[in-house]
């Protein structure tokens, strides 16, 4: 499945990806009955494709996700975009700046939080930490004052900026990677698997403080995650990456409307009896309605399946009932949908 939109990249576009590929060289073992597979005389050498032919547009302001399984080749888009690694083939640009010819006034445009590495230093605390950092980036020092203080605010970093990088937690070191990265005010902030380790209390925390940016300062943001909370929380749009291509570029809502279920379950508990009315109103919409059964004196239940189009129409009966205690729907999870998407690629 595709739905990649591609064409020409627009006016008010941030970054715009074209025929992007990436390979290297990997040294591999000699596979049983070519050698002995210890000596380096019986390795040979292959050539990996990471990514193959990608293309795609972010538009300013956007805020994309970046999935897929270990190998797909998320991380490295996301080094390429930061003008870590030099393609194979293809084109990325950023504002139409080019990440290698134009170095210095590509990288002051972005911000890059990796899950796994750190830009702070260990054991200064985190004040110095960024001060330093916009003192690298050639920003003056009334406009990176005047920035540490929106992201202290954004990111609830009061308490963390005179503590050194080594005693914060986890959660509170990625909220503070985050300000480093931003600490230049940059026009794009590329997250690979910022959340990784996290607690889920430090998840939401972070998932709330990138909504904020992305809603609030008009930052383009990609992000790299396994947690489809996080894409579900932060983007809009997602860019699904398998063995290196690009399969799918599209929303969220169209995904779920494309390999969502055409039927979804609901249960309503009531605190009387399930009216005649009621069930012969669902019917009518095509529902398949279950017997109302009593739950042990907590009310009455009733259950139906019904088509997801008739679902609103559905619910509006329930709700106009006087006495409803609970409604349930049971549906996939965004988690389910996306894994059955990557067993119909990988079947092909």
């Amino acid at each position: 499945m595709s739905s990649v939109r591609g064409g020409a990249p627009g006016t008010d576009d941030a970054i715009s990806v074209r025929d992007l590929c990436y390979s290297f060289r990997s040294l591999r073992s000699a596979a049983e009955g070519e050698g002995d597979r210890r000596r380096p005389s019986a390795r040979r050498r292959e050539t990996i494709r990471a990514l193959q032919d990608v293309t795609f547009n972010v538009a300013a302001g956007e805020s994309v996700a970046l999935l897929g399984a270990n190998g797909a080749g998320k991380s490295t888009l996301v080094k390429v975009l930061a003008g870590v690694l030099h393609p194979t083939a293809g084109s990325v640009t950023l504002f139409g700046l080019d990440p290698w010819r134009q170095k210095r006034r590509y990288r002051r445009q972005i911000g890059v939080v990796f899950g796994h590495r750190t830009q702070l230093w260990w054991d200064l605390p985190v004040a110095d930490s960024l001060r330093f950092l916009g003192t690298v980036y050639q920003v003056e020092r009334a406009q990176a004052t005047r920035q540490l203080d929106v992201l202290t605010e954004v990111l609830d970093l009061g308490s963390l900026l005179r503590t050194p990088v080594r005693e914060l937690s986890l959660g509170q070191r990625m909220r503070c990677e985050i300000a480093a990265s931003l600490i230049h005010t940059p026009s794009v902030l590329l997250l690979d698997e910022p959340t990784i380790g996290l607690d889920i209390v430090s998840r939401v925390q972070l998932r709330e403080h990138l909504r904020i940016l992305t809603s609030e300062k008009r930052c383009t943001v990609v992000l790299s995650s396994h947690d489809l909370l996080d894409v579900e929380g932060v983007t809009n749009r997602l860019l699904i990456l398998e063995s290196g291509i690009l399969f799918y570029e599209d929303s969220l809502r169209k995904l779920w409307e494309v390999l969502g279920p055409r039927t979804v379950t609901v249960s309503a508990l009531l605190g009387g009896r399930v009216r005649a009315a009621l069930v012969e109103a669902l019917a009518e919409r095509h529902a398949v309605v279950q017997e109302g059964s009593d739950t042990a004196g907590l009310g009455h239940e009733l259950s139906f399946q019904i088509d997801r189009e008739n679902l609103v129409a559905a619910l509006g009966l329930i709700l106009g009932e006087r006495d409803v205690l609970d409604i349930r729907i049971d549906q996939p999870s965004i988690e389910q949908i996306v894994v059955e998407l990557y067993r119909k690629t990988t079947s092909r």
